[in-house]
């Protein structure tokens, strides 16, 4: 029986992810591209099995994606292990000024280009503020930042709800230019935020070591400084930078919101997307 000739250009499925994470890589932006390769490979390995006309093309693409993530990742290791502890910070129970902005704020600046952020609980309404809150300290202070990533495990009891307000973050940040993706991961404990610019910030107990405000009307409701910490520990380390250094980039006021008529113009001009978060 003769086999079917096709052009594998033609064949080959056109998975945004990985026109994203070729981009991504091409200006820097190693994390990003590694868990966009890491989202193509699995999405090839569906597509290999559902069909076998085309198993082997999709399966040759699919080792020359795992071979270039596995490249990326040696990359980003080799920076990790010759990182070094740059601050350890205690905060005791009861504690106040330990906002986001003053307990990071050194290390949030126009390095940053993208922010990688593992918080396993993000359920709770107190929950989603710290989240909003610290977003709000990021994005200010990084005039550069272009991606965020953020990985937390899903909520058992209201999923629904859980994805509705990381869909209406996630578009509120694309106003002012910054593409956020999410990603469910049940088995995720560790908590840690990633900076394109090197720095790994651990806290025990993620973004929330804030007491809840007794009150609604009370300091501390929209300043941080003013609330109660929770007693955990504080460590920062620093290795090599995972982006490129920036070049030439022109100045811009910090998270200018694009208007509506940009977006849809942008649309219909096809900008690329990287929003999937399956």
């Amino acid at each position: 029986m003769s086999q079917a000739h096709y052009s594998e250009e033609d064949e080959l499925p056109k998975l945004e992810s990985i026109s994203n994470a070729v981009k991504c890589e091409q200006t820097g932006h190693i994390m990003e591209a590694i868990l966009l390769y890491e989202e193509s490979i699995f999405k090839l390995n569906q597509l290999a099995n559902s069909d076998p006309k085309k198993q082997q093309l999709y399966l040759k693409y699919l080792k020359m994606y795992e071979a270039r993530a596995n490249q990326l990742r040696d990359q980003v290791k080799a920076h990790l292990h010759s990182s070094k502890m740059l601050e350890h910070i205690t905060i005791e129970r009861d504690a106040r000024g330990r906002g986001y902005q003053r307990l990071l704020g050194a290390y949030f600046n126009d390095s940053v280009k993208e922010a990688h952020l593992n918080e396993p609980q993000l359920c709770e309404q107190h929950h989603f503020k710290n989240l909003v809150n610290f977003l709000e300290v990021l994005v200010k202070s990084c005039r550069y930042l272009k991606y965020i990533r953020l990985t937390t495990r899903p909520d058992l009891a209201l999923p629904k709800n859980q994805l509705h307000i990381l869909q209406q973050i996630r578009a509120d940040l694309a106003t002012g230019n910054i593409h956020m993706n999410f990603q469910l991961d049940e088995t995720l404990h560790d908590r840690k935020i990633v900076l394109s610019s090197g720095v790994v910030i651990k806290i025990g107990r993620g973004l929330h070591y804030f007491e809840p405000c007794e009150h609604l009307y009370t300091l501390g409701l929209c300043d941080f400084d003013f609330r109660k910490c929770l007693a955990t520990e504080v460590d920062v380390w620093k290795c090599r930078a995972f982006a490129k250094p920036l070049r030439q980039q022109p100045e811009h006021p910090v998270y200018q919101p694009t208007a509506p008529k940009d977006i849809e113009q942008r649309a219909h001009q096809g900008m690329p997307s990287i929003y999937s978060s399956e």
